[in-house]
């Protein structure tokens, strides 16, 4: 029988799918069960949802409670507290060990209706209104806090919020003053906020003056080290029933630049492209390379045409190669700005659409997969 390909993107992965972080998932699982606050920073596709749902799953494997939330849809405060006390009421009602807790006993201690509905195989699904009326939202992401505080008395608790930096758009100053009180009222609590844009992020909570500035650990995401992802990559191809030799995983992990998410992605599409072959070869890396760009070569496209004109310039001279020296005249020049502070104007307007990112010193395209269609497909942004 054929095996599936093994390679997953876009999409957290776990188990046998997530490439091992031991010495962050050690980490945050200690502050986890220590009831320190933590916040994860990394840029999208690096792998953190990923990294946040494997260390919540050993986490209340050892018998710790512990809830999840992602806010990336939340638009209003309400809806932020909605959401919050739905993933801890929940998490509360989830039987651990001897421990059981009814909804009566929940109920005692939030100050909202819910709304409870039960599904066709008979399964009660929990949640509160995003509308929570005529409760302070302020009161109601306390009560969740309180909720899984007091419930978890003889066991470690911890709350993910993922996604945290929407939480900067919401109001007319956002919401991070308030998470400031709900967590300096988490006592034992271990509140793990989390966010995929950096600069949000970091104003919430290393800029002078930040809402949330000395208030946990901060942990900043970088990509997984090239020998840990070839050693992962090599052993899923087995899974999967194929041979991929280290040092075309090497090279598949450099073409993708690095990026987790990417690197499973071009994985996948190398595995595909060998087909009923055992061996996954270079050629099979730029088959697979060639057809991801082919596939989103629309949504490039608009993305493309989206920009200014002074971006354009700049994401093209950036798949040529990365730049250190933005600001050098040579690179004012090939990209035809009038000064640095247009240089600025446009890395800072690609870095919020997240098409560049700085690393290493270097400016560079995010997606290696953009780079590639902006050469023309070829796979080569120096045009070799």
């Amino acid at each position: 029988m054929e095996r599936l390909n093994p390679y997953r993107y876009g999409a957290p992965v776990e188990a046998d799918g997530f490439c091992d972080r031991g010495a962050e998932l050690a980490a945050l699982g200690e502050r986890m069960r220590s009831g320190i606050h933590a916040f994860v920073l990394s840029p999208r596709r690096y792998g953190k949802t990923s990294l946040l749902l494997e260390a919540l799953r050993r986490f209340r494997a050892a018998g710790g409670r512990g809830g999840y939330v992602n806010l990336l849809f939340c638009t209003t405060d309400d809806e932020v507290a909605a959401v919050v006390l739905t993933a801890v009421a929940r998490e509360v009602l989830r039987p651990v060990g001897r421990a059981r807790h009814t909804l009566e006993e929940v109920l005692r201690h939030v100050r909202v209706t819910p709304r409870v509905s039960v599904g066709p195989d008979g399964a009660v699904s929990l949640g509160f209104d995003p509308v929570v009326g005529p409760v302070p939202w302020i009161d109601v992401l306390t009560d969740a806090v309180t909720l899984l505080r007091t419930t978890a008395q003889r066991r470690p608790s911890a709350l993910v919020l993922d996604e945290f930096q929407q939480i900067a758009e919401i109001g007319p100053k956002g919401m991070a003053g308030a998470f400031k009180a709900v967590a300096d009222e988490a006592r034992g609590t271990s509140l793990v906020f989390s966010g995929s844009h950096l600069s949000v992020m970091e104003r919430l909570t290393r800029h002078r003056g930040a809402p949330l500035l000395g208030m946990g650990e901060l942990f900043h995401l970088d990509v997984v080290p090239e020998d840990d992802m070839v050693a992962h990559l090599v052993t899923r191809a087995t899974a999967g029933g194929k041979r991929l030799g280290e040092r075309v995983a090497g090279d598949l992990y450099r073409t993708a630049g690095a990026v987790p998410n990417d690197v499973q992605w071009l994985a996948h599409a190398a595995f595909e492209a060998a087909g009923a072959r055992k061996v996954i070869s270079a050629r099979d890396v730029t088959a697979g390379l060639a057809a991801i760009v082919a596939r989103q070569a629309s949504v490039f496209a608009e993305r493309y045409e989206a920009l200014s004109p002074a971006q354009r310039r700049v994401v093209r001279e950036l798949a040529r190669h990365p730049v250190e020296k933005v600001y050098a005249k040579a690179f004012l020049d090939v990209v035809r700005v009038a000064n640095a502070n247009a240089v600025t104007t446009a890395l800072r307007a690609l870095s919020a659409k997240e098409l560049v990112r700085r690393r290493s010193g270097h400016w560079e395209l995010a997606s290696p997969f953009f780079g590639a269609w902006l050469a023309g497909g070829t796979g080569d942004p120096a045009g070799r």
